[in-house]
């Protein structure tokens, strides 16, 4: 992006088939909550496939597993796409330029094949996540949105530096921001508004 206008920042915290996203515009110091919403890359209703994709390729086939996968992520990319595309548009109308997204990932690589995944309730798990954050990112990566990604367990101390505060102090001013923002604001929208806020300030 990156045409004028006030920047404006995502926030995801994915799960297995959607994530909860949140744009930001402001400063550390005084932000502005433009948008929280949820992005639906396979809807718990879908069957073919599933949303749980290894978690049900464990039943299949090598074969039938992989195309369950492959199906899986052109599914969950393309309606990552489409979602960022929509609030990019609406954010656009508001006078705002969607400059960086952050995301928040486990900080464990997944290094196994399909095969070693199936045999493995970890890593099932894993590969789940990764197929939904990678899905985040290649949607942000298409509309030339600089992405960063920050572990789990890095969260907290990164943004607690962005806003300069002490880490203890951060569960405060995360309730001041939620009593301005209002509902929904949950552990989704908080992580997802701090690693909006490492992201801005990447």
């Amino acid at each position: 992006m990156g045409k004028g206008g006030d920047r404006a920042t995502f926030g995801f915290s994915v799960h297995t088939g959607w994530a909860a996203m949140i744009a930001v515009a402001g400063t550390p110091a005084a932000p502005v909550i433009l948008d929280r919403s949820l992005v639906e890359m396979i809807p718990d209703s879908d069957r073919d496939p599933p949303r749980f994709v290894y978690h049900a390729g464990q039943e299949l086939s090598l074969i039938a597993a992989e195309r369950y996968v492959r199906e899986a992520t052109e599914k969950s990319r393309a309606n990552a796409l489409a979602a960022l595309k929509a609030a990019i548009a609406e954010l656009g109308k508001r006078g705002h330029d969607v400059v960086a997204s952050g995301i928040i990932v486990s900080g464990r690589p997944l290094d196994a094949d399909l095969a070693a995944i199936l045999k493995s309730h970890t890593l099932v798990h894993t590969a789940e996540g990764e197929l939904f954050r990678g899905a985040i990112k290649s949607a942000s990566e298409k509309l030339k949105i600089p992405v960063t990604e920050i572990p789990a367990r890095d969260l907290p101390a990164r943004a607690a530096r962005v806003l300069k505060i002490p880490e203890a102090e951060l569960p405060g001013r995360l309730a001041k921001v939620g009593r301005s923002a209002g509902r929904p604001w949950s552990k989704d929208q908080k992580d997802s508004f701090l690693v909006a806020l490492i992201a801005a300030s990447a």
